[in-house]
């Protein structure tokens, strides 16, 4: 098989994986191998298909294909000896650079395989480690994502944002083991771009001095990652079977904990009292307002994986207030 359709089918291959929307999660498929460190507008971080940094700051790719010489060959790199995480390649990028008033963050960013759903919740793991020639750990490195490519023209942070997946289990200060920071967030809807890097406060940043330096005025931190993980975590499906409008703010409302596509609500005579295309919950009201009597209705619940059929019992107040 030659080398085109080797990277194709590792390609595909990936794209097959549906439960992981992050493309080239180990960073495996390149269309050339890098050649060294990422230069000014020479960013080799771009030879990982899907990858790129979404500042002018130099992100670098790092892989076993490269030649020894250029300091981007895996496990000899440039800036200590370091396996990859999971098959040949990992992403290397500065955190952040602290020389007085002086500092310089660097980022890595990629398009999802398809857009987050509205009120679906994920979960996105990745594998990070801190390079050899570091002088300071940090904690605070992050994923975010976005709706629209976060960027700048600049080396400074992207924006004082709260990603929605954040190291809080410690400084990262092993250089030879990768350590999973994970975690689970609800989808705005839309997102469709990741951005990993460093994410706290840049005008008292956390760190933890890892080496003995000759200027120990600057703040130094270079980290890998490796083996990134998007999946869906389906939501467990709670749809009631009764429900007491009587306004005491306890289950007055045919509400649902998952994204529905569309709900519809008729009484015993097969008349459509309820019709909803988004998850807006059912209050015992039709659709133009008025309240229906108390008795057991018919529900469809569309989603986008399956509908759901059943029924619902409906009691008023005068019921539950005598029956109390």
């Amino acid at each position: 098989m030659n080398k085109t359709l080797f990277i194709l089918f590792i390609f595909i291959s990936n794209l097959g994986l549906a439960q992981n929307l992050v493309p080239n999660p180990s960073f495996e498929v390149y269309d050339t191998c890098p050649s060294g460190i990422s230069q000014a507008f020479d960013y080799q971080i771009e030879h990982a298909l899907g990858w790129y940094a979404p500042t002018w700051a130099t992100s670098d790719y790092f892989n076993s294909c490269s030649p020894l010489v250029g300091g981007a060959n895996v496990p000899n790199t440039a800036f200590g000896y370091q396996f990859a995480f999971d098959g040949q390649g990992f992403l290397g990028m500065i955190l952040l650079i602290q020389d007085g008033e002086t500092s310089y963050f660097e980022y890595v960013q990629a398009k999802l395989n398809s857009p987050l759903i509205k009120g679906y919740t994920y979960k996105f793991s990745f594998n990070v480690n801190l390079m050899n020639g570091s002088d300071y750990a940090v904690e605070k490195i992050g994923a975010w994502f976005t709706i629209n490519a976060a960027s700048s023209n600049n080396g400074q942070p992207l924006f004082s944002v709260n990603p929605q997946i954040e190291n809080t289990t410690g400084f990262i200060t092993d250089t030879l083991n990768w350590k999973t920071i994970e975690g689970k967030f609800i989808a705005n809807g839309g997102e469709e771009y990741l951005t990993i890097g460093y994410y706290s406060d840049t005008l008292n940043p956390d760190t933890l001095r890892h080496n003995l330096v000759a200027d120990p005025m600057v703040i130094y931190s270079y980290n890998n990652i490796d083996g990134l993980e998007l999946e869906e975590v389906a939501p467990a499906i709670v749809i009631p079977n009764i429900i007491t409008p009587n306004g005491d703010g306890t289950n007055d409302l045919f509400q649902l904990n998952f994204p529905v596509l569309k709900t519809e609500v008729y009484n015993r005579w097969g008349q459509k009292l309820f019709e909803s295309n988004n998850d807006a919950f059912w209050d015992g009201r039709t659709t133009s307002g008025s309240e229906v009597p108390e008795g057991t209705y018919y529900y469809i619940i569309v989603t986008k994986e399956k509908t759901y059929k059943g029924y619902l019992q409906l009691l008023r107040a005068e019921y539950i207030n005598n029956n109390k």
